[in-house]
């Protein structure tokens, strides 16, 4: 598949085998086309927890609602609704949920190869985890994989400028940077992204295509996207993969702000992240 749009209507959450209590309902994964990441939204019942496990993957969270912990490695922290972080390559994790629950959206890239029985998940049986809880905080050298987010992070609307490309054709833009090489990934991308509310004259994302695969959780708002030439209309709860080379475009079709949680893999390019279409159109003539 090029494109794929999980709604948010159709959701649907299974236990997870030796984990009582855990529930995940996968979004992006092999069966809808992607070879490189699985995206899933996680829960845990109040005081359940998830085993203690090692993966041959990345994999980064980010907490939708509820509270609880999250252990990676040598560190805990005490985490709630907006925070962040990622497991690097063989660490051991766990997470914990508190008295109200907790959900998460859970990234993991490469994706567990097709033949491993385990899924890539190994028992960390000979690993305790901190009983001291972090806050997360990326001033704090001791938090090293997490963050808390905030809305006041998010800069100012205007074009779009990151690593891999910097330009015109996507404007009215903000992103947070989340989880990339300063928190120690290296597979892939993690980010929270706005635009801004519905206006006839904004420019918003051309029609563009990477070189990696990338998906998009709504949070809020609602918008109208081309898809490899299709149109669909998305809204919060809504969630958007598209694979290497699929063309997207997207503009906000509601008064709020249109915002949503980023994922991508592999990690882009320093150059030639983005193509245009129209941009290249141009060439053909001269």
């Amino acid at each position: 598949m090029a494109y794929h749009v999980a709604r948010a209507s159709e959701q649907q959450f299974a236990p997870v085998e030796g984990a009582p209590g855990f529930e995940a309902a996968v979004l992006v994964g092999p069966g809808i086309g992607s070879v490189h990441m699985e995206l899933a939204l996680c829960r845990l019942a109040p005081g359940a927890s998830t085993p203690p496990l090692r993966h041959p993957f990345e994999e980064s969270w980010y907490v939708l609602s509820g509270s609880g912990s999250a252990s990676t490695a040598h560190v805990s922290y005490a985490v709630s609704e907006a925070s962040f972080g990622m497991t690097p390559v063989t660490a051991p994790e766990r997470k914990t949920a508190g008295d109200e629950g907790m959900t998460w959206l859970r990234m993991r890239t490469p994706q567990a190869q097709a033949a491993d029985p385990q899924h890539g998940e190994i028992p960390a049986d000979d690993w305790t985890p901190s009983t001291e809880l972090l806050t997360p905080d990326e001033t704090d050298p001791r938090s090293m994989w997490a963050g808390q987010f905030r809305d006041e992070d998010m800069p100012p609307h205007g074009p779009i400028g990151m690593p891999g490309y910097h330009g015109p054709n996507i404007k009215s833009i903000s992103i947070r940077m989340l989880i990339d090489e300063l928190l120690g990934a290296t597979q892939h991308t993690h980010f929270m992204v706005e635009f801004g509310s519905r206006d006839p004259n904004a420019q918003y994302a051309l029609e563009h295509y990477h070189p990696f695969e990338e998906a998009y959780h709504l949070l809020t708002g609602s918008a109208h996207g081309i898809l490899d030439g299709e149109h669909v209309d998305i809204s919060a709860g809504d969630t958007v993969w598209t694979g290497v080379g699929a063309t997207h475009g997207f503009y906000t079709t509601s008064e709020e702000p249109l915002r949503w949680l980023e994922v991508q893999t592999p990690k882009p390019p320093t150059q030639h992240a983005m193509y245009f279409p129209r941009d290249w159109s141009g060439l053909a003539g001269s």
